[in-house]
């Protein structure tokens, strides 16, 4: 395959060194430009600017299959064009949404398709945000985001509670989700804590697993036998989360099957933090 990386050199550079491992990519051609690509089997966006989706959505009509890195975007009628686009072009599109790509949450997914219930608690060390209200607010997005994902179902109701010291230091968010199919989901985000801490608990009603996100270190439980809960442990790098979440996209393009998080996914997240921040609004 011949891969474009567009966007900042240094950070070209690093991805380009995530690609080099896998055996499917035979060149790597790094860019600041989408116009300076020529023929590519697949495009690698690395923008952070306010027009990245414009890039992305160029990127598609060249007919690129494109990945998108970046924070997760908001903007609804945008996606809806990148959406529509990727879909009439016939091109696979991949976000950037590295709590879904980590390895230790694809192993996960394998383990148990559709889990009834997802609790999330993310404590942050109380120094680490520097724009707090920005940060904060990406912080629950990212886990929302894995929610949705993990879940794949309608949302029929959602609670939404967020507390501001002063209203304008956001401090503590808490999120509850029923959806269509019985499953519920809960995120707890805390931004003052002496410690950062981390830690998603799923389950069916047959298994469990507890995954302590900063180690990728999982916890697998069932009964036994003797009707006893016993754990099975899986541990993960984090380290190796860009590259395998680079050959998940060069994958799907090479068997043409749907990006493990593709811009319905992108589209769907973007219209719930909407949701989410109309309720914040209605009890702020």
């Amino acid at each position: 395959m011949k891969v474009g990386i567009v966007g900042d050199a240094t950070r070209g550079v690093a991805w380009e060194g995530h690609l080099r491992p896998h055996s499917i990519v035979r060149q790597v051609d790094l860019t600041p430009s989408l116009n300076d690509l020529d023929s590519v089997d697949a495009c690698l966006i690395l923008d952070e600017s306010e027009h990245n989706l414009d890039i992305l959505l160029e990127g598609i009509h060249k007919g690129f299959n494109c990945f998108f890195i970046a924070k997760p975007p908001t903007n609804i009628p945008k996606l809806e064009k990148i959406h529509r686009a990727a879909k009439e072009a016939g091109v696979i599109v991949q976000f950037a949404h590295w709590p879904t790509l980590a390895p230790a949450t694809q192993w996960m997914m394998d383990k148990m398709a559709r889990p009834g219930f997802i609790h999330i608690e993310k404590e942050v060390n109380k120094n680490q945000l520097i724009d707090v209200e920005h940060e904060f607010r990406h912080l629950w997005i990212d886990e929302l985001g894995l929610c949705l994902k993990w879940i794949d179902s309608g949302i029929h109701h959602i609670e939404a509670k967020q507390i501001a010291l002063n209203e304008n230091h956001p401090i503590v968010i808490h999120l509850f989700l029923r959806f269509d199919s019985g499953a519920s989901a809960s995120v707890c985000v805390y931004t003052g804590a002496s410690e950062n801490k981390h830690k998603r608990i799923i389950s069916t009603k047959n298994e469990i697993l507890e995954c302590n996100v900063p180690s990728q270190i999982i916890k697998f439980g069932r009964l036994n036998e003797s009707n006893r809960l016993y754990f099975e442990k899986q541990v993960f790098d984090p380290a190796t989360s860009a590259e395998k979440a680079a050959l998940l996209f060069l994958k799907s393009i090479q068997l043409n099957r749907e990006s493990a998080y593709s811009s319905y996914d992108a589209l769907r997240l973007a219209t719930h933090i909407y949701k989410v921040e109309q309720r914040l609004k209605q009890f702020s």
